[in-house]
């Protein structure tokens, strides 16, 4: 499993931890704060993810404590990246906060977020 931090300042961080070299999906679990700060470099992330492990992405979301417009935006554009090439990405484990960004959104239906991380 990789661990990567993406962003780290006095009030919060984005960690990354890849896993999923079993052949199956890759899994993601993204911690702290995706946001303007961090969402460019965790686009770039999944981007090079997706290239290198094919286009099934699981991100466990259940760590997140903030996710702003541009969090949203690169998690659009990851899936959007993994359609392209007949795959897609899961969220998992969303906060109450963030089920409730994506349903007001209308990103529940793209992601069809689980109620707990896959494992």
């Amino acid at each position: 499993m990789q661990t990567r931090r993406i962003r780290r300042e006095a009030f919060g961080e984005l960690v990354t931890m890849i896993d999923g070299e079993d052949g199956g999906p890759a899994r993601v679990t993204a911690r702290g704060e995706l946001d303007i700060a961090s969402s460019a470099a965790f686009g770039i992330e999944l981007a090079r993810l997706i290239g290198e492990r094919g286009p099934d992405v699981v991100i466990d979301v259940s760590g997140l404590i903030f996710c702003d417009a541009r969090g949203l935006a690169a998690l659009v554009a990851a899936d959007e990246l993994a359609r392209s090439q007949g795959g897609t990405v899961t969220l998992t484990g969303p906060r109450p906060q963030m089920a409730k960004i994506l349903r007001l959104t209308g990103l529940d239906r793209r992601f069809a977020p689980a109620r707990t991380p896959v494992r």
